[in-house]
């Protein structure tokens, strides 16, 4: 999975790496870590939560377009 592009995609979207660890459960610092491409894995959950997120806000995104 491509956790820079996700999270490029929801900073774009207006959310900070704060919300965004906040929706995720993860913190603000393994957020910045994974955009910055220093973390390239994550546990199952913690990735579907990311993914679940970042699928919700594109989707909206596109209905307010």
């Amino acid at each position: 999975m491509d956790w820079q592009k996700l999270i490029s995609d929801l900073v774009s979207l207006g959310m900070t790496q704060a919300e965004i660890g906040k929706h995720a459960q993860l913190s603000q610092p393994t957020i910045s870590d994974l955009a910055a491409g220093r973390i390239q894995d994550l546990r199952w959950s913690a990735g579907e939560r990311l993914r679940s997120l970042h699928k919700r806000r594109m989707r909206s995104a596109k209905v307010a377009a």
